[in-house]
C-alpha cells in the first residue's frame, strides 16, 4: 500500500485544528466536515473507498440534521433548558478563556498522536508506520474539547469528533464487522449535531417569542 503520509497528516492536523477552535450554534456540523473531510484519505489508503465514503457520509448527514433539527425546534416553539452556548461552567471569554486552553490541550495532543501511530499496531496498519497519526491526532483532540468543555456545544463537537475519529482507527484496524462498527462510532456525530440543533432551536423560539411579546406591549 503507498499513502502519502504527509499529505494524510497535514488533512488530520487541519481538521483537527477546526474541532479543537470552531464555536457557535454551527460548531459540531463545521466540526463534523473538517473530521470527515481529514479523516477519509488516511481510513480509504487502509480499508479502501467504503471507508472514505462511510466518514463523508457520516459528515454530510451531520451537515443535514444539524439545521433541520434547529429549524425543527425553532417551529416547535420555545422551553426552558439548557442553552446549548451558554457556558455553565464558568463566565464568558477572556484572555486565557475556553479556546487559549483548548489550543494548549490540542498542542499537548499532537506528540501523543504521533507516538501512538509508530508505536501501537492495530490490524494491517502494523506495516504501516504512521497511518494512524491522523485518527489518533483527531481522537485526542475531541476528547480534549470534552474535557474541557464549558458548554453543551463544546460537549458535542468533542463527541462528534471523537466518533469519527474512532470509526476511522476502527477501519484501519480492519476489526469483526468493521463497516457496522464503524458506522456506528460515526453515528455519534449526527446524533451530537441533532442534539446540540434541537436545544438551540429551542432558545431561538425563544427569544423570539421574547421579541415579539415586547413589540405587542410596547
Amino acid at each position: 500500500m503507498e499513502a502519502n503520509e504527509p499529505l494524510l497528516a497535514g488533512a488530520a492536523f487541519l481538521a483537527a485544528v477546526i474541532v479543537v477552535l470552531v464555536d457557535r450554534r454551527n460548531a459540531v456540523v463545521y466540526a463534523s466536515i473538517a473530521a470527515g473531510l481529514g479523516l477519509a484519505p488516511s481510513a480509504a489508503a487502509v480499508y479502501g473507498a467504503d471507508a472514505a465514503l462511510l466518514l463523508l457520509s457520516a459528515a454530510a448527514v451531520t451537515g443535514l440534521v444539524g439545521p433541520i433539527s434547529r429549524a425543527a425546534a425553532h417551529r416547535a416553539g420555545w422551553a426552558a433548558g439548557l442553552d446549548p452556548m451558554v457556558p455553565v461552567v464558568t463566565g464568558s471569554e477572556a484572555l486565557f478563556g475556553p479556546r487559549s486552553v483548548r489550543v494548549a490541550a490540542g498542542t499537548a495532543v499532537l506528540p501523543a498522536a504521533s507516538w501512538i501511530s509508530f508505536n501501537v499496531p492495530l490490524g494491517s496498519a502494523s506495516t504501516v508506520s504512521g497511518v494512524l497519526f491522523p485518527a489518533a491526532l483527531v481522537f485526542g483532540c475531541g476528547a480534549m474539547r470534552l474535557l474541557t468543555a464549558r458548554t453543551v456545544v463544546d460537549l458535542a463537537v468533542g463527541v462528534a469528533g471523537v466518533g469519527l475519529a474512532s470509526s476511522s482507527a476502527w477501519l484501519i484496524c480492519g476489526g469483526v464487522d468493521t463497516l457496522p462498527t464503524a458506522a456506528a462510532a460515526a453515528a455519534l456525530a449526527p446524533a451530537a449535531a441533532m442534539t446540540a440543533g434541537w436545544l438551540s432551536g429551542r432558545h431561538a423560539g425563544r427569544a423570539g417569542a421574547t421579541r415579539r411579546a415586547t413589540r405587542v406591549s410596547s
